[in-house]
């Protein structure tokens, strides 16, 4: 369920927002989320402008007043044909690797992907995960 377009629509509608917290654990199993996820529903492929809808979406929000508000995203944050910064995966990392990975390994483990043309043996970075 958490990579699935339902969670994602659901998570960003609860938390006005979506990112790598959206990965975790507690966030994935999120009651509020997970009422929501009920409520989304998937509606018919878009028949227009088809390859911009590669990596985005169109999501339209019903509210129990009866308004509605539509947003669409042709390409997200993130996505790699927008090119990606460090700053982007150092993000991402930061975010993730907690799950399995203590401060001192994150930021050493970090490093070394920074520098990861200039070593010689994938151990470098294998040395600091393990």
């Amino acid at each position: 369920m958490a990579h699935s377009p339902a969670y994602f629509t659901a998570a960003g509608a609860v938390d006005r927002t979506f990112g790598w917290a959206n990965a975790s654990p507690e966030k994935i199993a999120d009651p509020a989320i997970h009422r929501v996820i009920d409520m989304v529903r998937i509606g018919p492929e878009p028949t227009e402008n088809v390859s911009a809808y590669r990596q985005g979406a169109t999501v339209t929000i019903e509210t129990t007043d009866g308004r509605s508000v539509t947003n669409t995203v042709h390409v997200p944050n993130g996505a790699g044909m927008l090119g990606i910064d460090w700053a982007d995966i150092d993000t991402k990392y930061r975010a993730l690797a907690p799950q399995a990975l203590d401060d001192q390994q994150i930021v050493d483990s970090l490093a070394v992907i920074h520098d990861f043309r200039q070593i010689s043996d994938v151990s470098a970075l294998i040395d600091r995960i393990r």
